[in-house]
């Protein structure tokens, strides 16, 4: 319960953070997107099961600043989220830059699903330019940040492990 006290403001904060600062910086076509960033992190460091909440209560709000049908940002979230927790299931779990992957695939797979799922409500998408100009730059830049985000991460802890030895 401690969680969601201290994660639903912080994830309402950087859904207006991401809608108002973040989608205004635009890097070789590339957007931020420090809800998936945000959401892979929470998973591998949190709970699976409270990651899937966080996406329950930042997706519709996400759809509503972004002007997008009411909904179709779960899916995506959920299949990121799936990913990351799969992920930290394997021999990797949240070392050897795993976040890092985890972020690149999942802002693809979540911009693919998202287009799939406009495409499906009848909006007219042009495809090649979405995919090679946004959704692939989009997952190079989000990699990098995440791999920004996440190496003083593991310093952090790396520290705090030390500590308690």
């Amino acid at each position: 319960m401690l969680y969601l006290i201290i994660f639903i403001p912080l994830a309402l904060a950087l859904v207006a953070f991401q809608s108002a600062v973040l989608s205004q910086i635009t890097v070789a076509g590339g957007h931020f997107d420090a809800i998936i960033i945000a959401l892979v992190l929470f998973t591998l460091y949190g709970s699976y099961e409270l990651g899937l909440l966080a996406a329950v209560i930042v997706a519709p709000i996400m759809d509503a600043i972004a002007g997008l049908p009411m909904g179709v940002s779960v899916l995506p979230l959920f299949s990121v989220i799936l990913l990351a927790h799969w992920g930290s299931k394997t021999i990797f779990g949240a070392r050897l830059g795993w976040p890092v992957i985890v972020i690149f695939l999942g802002v693809l797979l979540a911009g693919l699903i998202t287009l799939i799922e406009l495409y499906l409500l009848g909006w007219s998408l042009a495809w090649e330019a979405l995919i090679l100009r946004a959704l692939i730059p989009s997952a190079f830049l989000n990699a990098f940040a995440a791999l920004v985000i996440y190496l003083p991460i593991v310093l952090i802890s790396e520290r705090q492990a030390l500590h308690l030895e």
